[in-house]
């Protein structure tokens, strides 16, 4: 093998794990926005139990002043009782103290009512603010990892952009220019075994031509078909 492919070899290994980590790296974003999607469902649960205890308290509200303004009216009315010498206005009066004592017990169920359903809403609203908590804290853990991740893959990418530069700096720059050009076309593998007479880049057999130029190792060989650089394993 000449030692300039022996070189490209190994600067080609070094780009194929560059073009992993990368995508890699490009990964990351959606998956932390797939963790943070876990949150949607829980999330959701909490604020329509929030917004179901807003509404029955807003009920209760209204009920209260209900109540209570027809406890004014009662007492109103029982005042001007009080205060009347006529018994058919006594009497009619005594009918409207009825009437508003019947709308209080009425709302007053109505009130026993709303506060049950109070007390199931914040037990619905308790639940799901735990389950909120759990997912939230999965969630958390897996960002943590990636942003580890990406970290640590960063600092990979350096590591083996150096290494590459190393291995390649001894290499003549028309063989890495051709490398180079051969690895964009070629979707990162510009050089490629050939055995049992095939071209491990486009399976197609090689010509005794070629097999013999790369049999000699006297200059970069191409395969015929695909272009790319041979050698023999």
């Amino acid at each position: 093998m000449l030692p300039t492919i022996a070189k490209l070899l190994q600067v080609q290994e070094r780009d194929q794990r560059l073009r992993a980590l990368q995508r890699d790296l490009k990964e990351i974003p959606n998956l932390q926005a797939r963790a943070k999607s876990q949150l949607s469902d829980d999330q959701a649960a909490m604020d329509a139990a929030h917004a179901g205890m807003r509404d029955v308290e807003v009920k209760m509200k209204t009920l209260d002043l209900d109540v209570q303004t027809r406890q004014n009216t009662i007492k109103r009315l029982k005042d001007q009782q009080f205060e009347t010498r006529k018994n058919d206005e006594f009497t009619a009066l005594g009918n409207e103290v009825k009437r508003y004592e019947k709308d209080v017990h009425d709302l007053e169920d109505k009130q026993i009512e709303l506060m049950e359903a109070l007390e199931a809403v914040k037990v619905t609203l308790k639940a799901a603010q735990e389950k909120l908590a759990i997912t939230q804290g999965h969630v958390n853990q897996e960002l943590k990892q990636l942003d580890e991740r990406q970290v640590n893959i960063q600092q990979r990418l350096v590591e083996i952009q150096a290494e590459r530069a190393e291995i390649a700096a001894p290499v003549d720059p028309e063989s890495l220019n051709l490398y180079d050009r051969l690895s964009k076309n070629k979707g990162g593998t510009a050089i490629v075994v050939a055995e049992n007479g095939v071209c491990g880049g486009c399976h197609m057999k090689l010509v005794i031509s070629t097999l013999a130029s790369l049999k000699g190792g006297k200059e970069i060989t191409h395969c015929e078909q695909c272009g790319r650089i041979l050698y023999f394993a």
